[in-house]
């Protein structure tokens, strides 16, 4: 009886590369690739997104040999990077809104003084523009 249940056992625990291959890689890595891509670290965290990019396709690599304990390493390392990628992302999205406020108008940087405008109540007005060169007499 026992060595009928080796070959069943041996049986099942090779078809768990594949399976865990699927959840790791076709799933969480892939997933949290897109998850970063929708909060545009590939823009905000480029080396972090581009590492889960080439780690994702190492690891359908790998697969595709049936390598599927280093597919699934590398699926590991690709939805670790799509984290830190949109953690990044999201940090620098939240921290740039928080830092715009669109009541107060488009302000210069401090620091920075505006062009002074005419005043009209001084009479000072704007100089004309002058004619175009072919208009221009010889004389001037």
């Amino acid at each position: 009886m026992a060595m009928l249940a080796t070959p069943i056992v041996a049986g099942t625990l090779a078809g768990c590369g594949p399976v865990e291959y699927i959840n790791q890689v076709s799933f969480k890595a892939a997933s949290a690739l897109a998850a970063a891509k929708e909060a545009q670290a590939d823009r905000y965290a480029p080396y972090e997104y581009t590492a889960a990019e080439a780690y994702l396709h190492k690891a359908r690599e790998e697969a595709a040999y049936a390598q599927y304990q280093d597919s699934i390493e590398y699926g590991r390392k690709a939805e670790e990077q799509a984290h830190k990628a949109r953690a990044i992302a999201l940090s620098h999205m939240t921290t740039s809104t928080s830092t715009s406020d669109p009541s107060k108008g488009s302000e210069p940087p401090k620091g920075i003084e505006p062009p002074p405008r005419p005043d009209p109540s001084k009479g000072i007005e704007p100089p004309s523009p002058e004619p175009p060169p072919s208009k221009r007499s010889a004389g001037e």
